[in-house]
C-alpha cells in the first residue's frame, strides 16, 4: 500500500491528536512553561463524547432524547472511546481491509499481477545487479 493513502487515512488521527494538544496549551502551557512531566502528568485524550458535548451539545441533546434507553446504552459505551484511539482504528481497519483484497487480487487489485508479469517479461531489465544492454535506438 502506498503512503499516501496511509497518510490520508491517518488524518482522523491527526486531527484528534491536534485537538488534544490544542486542548492542553489552552489549559496549561499558556500562563506556564512546558515541560515532559507536564505532559505525561496532565495531557489526556479526548474522549468522542466530549468532542460531541462540547461543540454540538444540541444535537447530542436531541439524539439522547429519540434514542431508545437500550439503543443509548450502546451508544454511550462508544462514546467513551478516545478520538485518536478510533482514528487509528479506522486508519488499522482499512488498511488491513486493503491488504486482504491486494492478497487475494480482489477489488482494484484485479488484473495487477497481469500487469506486473507483463511489463517484467521485456528482454531489457534496469534492475540493480542485472547485467545492462546498451539501449538500443530505431531511428529511420
Amino acid at each position: 500500500m502506498r503512503a499516501s493513502v496511509i497518510f490520508l487515512l491517518l488524518i482522523p488521527a491527526f486531527i484528534a491528536l491536534g485537538h488534544d494538544f490544542y486542548l492542553f496549551y489552552n489549559e496549561h502551557l499558556n500562563p506556564g512553561v512546558f515541560s515532559i512531566d507536564l505532559l505525561k502528568k496532565e495531557f489526556k485524550f479526548s474522549a468522542l463524547g466530549f468532542i460531541w458535548t462540547t461543540y454540538d451539545e444540541a444535537s447530542y441533546k436531541s439524539v439522547v432524547e429519540s434514542t431508545a434507553p437500550e439503543t443509548w446504552a450502546t451508544i454511550d459505551s462508544l462514546l467513551t472511546i478516545k478520538a485518536f484511539y478510533a482514528g487509528l482504528a479506522f486508519a488499522g481497519i482499512f488498511t488491513a481491509f486493503f491488504l486482504i483484497l491486494k492478497l487475494f487480487g480482489k477489488g482494484p487489485f484485479v488484473n495487477e499481477e497481469a500487469i506486473y508479469m507483463e511489463k517484467s517479461s521485456k528482454d531489457v531489465s534496469f534492475r540493480a545487479g542485472s547485467q545492462s544492454k546498451k539501449m538500443q535506438y530505431k531511428r529511420k
